[in-house]
């Protein structure tokens, strides 16, 4: 081998030691450690429990008669973390304002409903906080209440419009007048 090739193996590995040299110098990143694998989905098939997307944990929270958040604990079952979310509203005598994850006739909790969101009268949705429908106009800005029947909420809307907007009533009313 000529001088020159050697010349520049040797300042190959000069350059080598000295990048090696500067990493270490350079803080590390830690390791990501995660307890449980990422879940794409955030929500359960239960009222008030979701998923913890760090820890893979089915964390407990309802909202209290105030209206503030709080939480009912952390589990690793979702079935034992339904049951933990329903303790909690029975405990605080909240059963009447917030929905309550059902029990079959043998003990099992049965799922809320998906994709419930949606209803085919004008201004009438479903609240998943309340679990009722809602009545509501002009983008959510008026709110007419919930109810427990769709129908009954569409009426509610129905009446709104023709005692304070006839004319929307006439284009949108959810049972129109003869």
């Amino acid at each position: 081998a000529s001088e020159s090739e050697e010349e520049d193996a040797s300042e190959s590995e000069e350059d080598a030691s000295e990048s090696e040299e500067e990493a270490d110098a350079r803080p590390r990143k830690r390791p990501r450690t995660t307890a449980a694998p990422r879940m794409r989905e955030r929500t359960s098939k239960y009222y008030g429990v979701s998923i913890e997307q760090r820890t893979g944990r089915f964390q407990v929270r309802y909202r209290d008669a105030t209206g503030k958040s709080r939480s009912a604990g952390a589990y690793d079952d979702e079935e034992d973390a339904a049951h933990g979310y329903n303790a909690a509203i029975r405990a605080h005598g909240l059963e009447s304002v917030r929905p309550i994850n059902a029990v079959d006739d043998q003990g099992g909790l049965v799922a809320k409903p998906k994709n419930i969101g949606s209803s085919v009268f004008y201004g009438v949705s479903w609240s998943t906080r309340d679990g009722k429908w809602r009545a509501a106009l002009f983008g959510g800005t008026k709110s007419l209440g919930c109810f427990d029947d769709e129908t009954a909420a569409a009426r509610a809307v129905d009446a709104y419009l023709y005692e304070h907007h006839p004319d929307i009533a006439a284009k949108k009313a959810n049972f129109p007048r003869a």
